[in-house]
């Protein structure tokens, strides 16, 4: 298995195999010598030097926003940001943080760490895994059972179901209309950016199901990153439903290393800042990811504020209000390149700049195949939402009838994917970062 994770990285391109052998040595190596030396002293700076090499292989933002900003020019770097490194670094920091911790006791090899970083399934685009959750499975040596063949083929191919049916087909509806926000009404805009959060949530999703199917092939689980997320009650809630996995490092890890709520309300204000901060500049060294990290910083302590002063009976229902009104604008920030796009698509949507126009968005989506893709894709989303679902991915059929669905639930994924998949056409949003 670290002979296959290394090669899927080797044929990605040298620099993310250069970088992934790299942190997965020095992690082992640090690992190892907090055995003998001072434990805080060696992890800190390990954790430097994973985070320079993780800042460093992202620098190529960098050049971009300088001449921005100054009058002075910086050509921009030539190479290709290595894949999965914002992911498995977070990974690296974690065992090492455990181990210095004595949350993690267990002697680690070379191999288990190399395993650990590389694992190809979930290390380009998540979950982020604990040394605890992964390390001993590797150590199983356990047959691989017809069940988890069946159930991970089942959960990879409804991963590649969201993909490339929901969140490609999503994408082929409002790219036009996102990518010329001057040519387009406030209306086309807002509905565009409704469409977005869920194109954004299918297409993470499936590549997490389909990273959940590829380990369950393989004999391994894999952790659940997604829970419903659009059906949370507060910004709090979705953020435990969110890209979990990311969560709970960011919780773990900076939160509650800073003392989170523990130390008074102005520390937790300052835990709160670091932790969304921090988690926006993980996402990209940009001006648009740190807005990002900062307004859902305010949503979260205007969500508090919320939760304090209002009864139990308004709290329910107006705290979920909030969320379902302010979180598809916090994923613009994600789609569009720079501050001014931003901008222009607000200004139309907000202070009606130019006139929402019913028959100019009615047209739009239903016309030629968009309304095609827009009813399959809005008709998806709801049937997801039910336990027939889950149900499929996760249960071997026994009776004739629970046969007849999974039967019925394959042949329709296939049948999709053959028919209306472009597969290749569209990559995964998350490998940006």
């Amino acid at each position: 298995m670290v002979c296959a994770s290394c090669c899927f990285y080797a044929w990605a391109g040298l620099s993310s195999f250069i970088y992934l052998i790299v942190i997965s040595l020095f992690t082992y190596f640090a690992a190892m010598s907090m055995k003998n030396y001072d434990k805080n002293k060696i992890c800190y700076f390990a954790i430097l030097v994973i985070l320079l090499l993780l800042l460093s292989s992202k620098y190529t933002y960098l050049p971009e926003y300088i001449n921005r900003l100054t009058p002075y020019t910086f050509e921009q770097a030539s190479y290709i940001i290595p894949i999965g490194i914002s992911f498995y670094s977070l990974q690296a920091i974690a065992l090492l943080v455990d181990i210095k911790n004595n949350k993690y006791t267990s002697r680690v090899s070379l191999k288990d760490v190399t395993l650990f970083v590389s694992f190809f399934p979930q290390s380009l685009a998540g979950p982020i895994h604990r040394a605890s959750e992964l390390i001993p499975q590797f150590n199983k040596n356990s047959p691989i059972e017809i069940t988890s063949l069946a159930i991970g083929f089942k959960t990879l191919l409804f991963g590649l179901f969201c993909k490339l049916i929901v969140a490609d087909k999503l994408a082929l509806l409002i790219e036009p209309i996102l990518s010329n926000q001057h040519k387009h009404d406030g209306l086309l805009l807002y509905t565009s950016t409704i469409l977005y959060s869920i194109q954004i949530y299918f297409d993470f999703w499936g590549y997490s199901l389909m990273a959940i199917g590829i380990g369950k092939c393989l004999g391994y689980d894999i952790k659940i990153n997604f829970r419903n997320p659009y059906l949370a009650s507060s910004i709090k809630d979705f953020w435990h439903r969110w890209h979990i996995s990311l969560s709970q490092w960011m919780r773990d890890y900076i939160y509650i290393s800073l003392g989170g709520n523990r130390k008074g309300y102005l520390n937790f204000l300052f835990a709160l800042f670091a932790t969304f901060l921090l988690s926006g500049i993980w996402h990209g060294i940009s001006f648009n990811f740190i807005i990002w990290g900062l307004i859902h910083m305010l949503l979260f302590i205007i969500d508090d504020i919320l939760k304090k002063h209002l009864g139990n009976s308004k709290n329910k229902y107006f705290r979920r209000l909030f969320f379902l009104a302010t979180i598809p604008f916090t994923w613009l920030i994600f789609r569009t390149s720079n501050l001014e796009e931003l901008s222009t698509i607000l200004k139309k949507i907000f202070f009606l700049t130019d006139e929402w126009s019913l028959t100019s968005s009615t047209s739009y989506f239903t016309s030629n195949v968009n309304l095609f893709y827009l009813i399959t894709c809005l008709l998806i989303v709801l049937l997801v939402n039910f336990k027939f679902v889950y149900n499929r991915m996760n249960l071997m059929p026994i009776t004739n009838t629970e046969k007849i669905l999974d039967s019925a639930f394959l042949i329709t994924c296939l049948l999709f994917i053959i028919l209306f998949g472009d597969i290749g056409q569209q990559h995964f949003l998350y490998f940006n970062f």
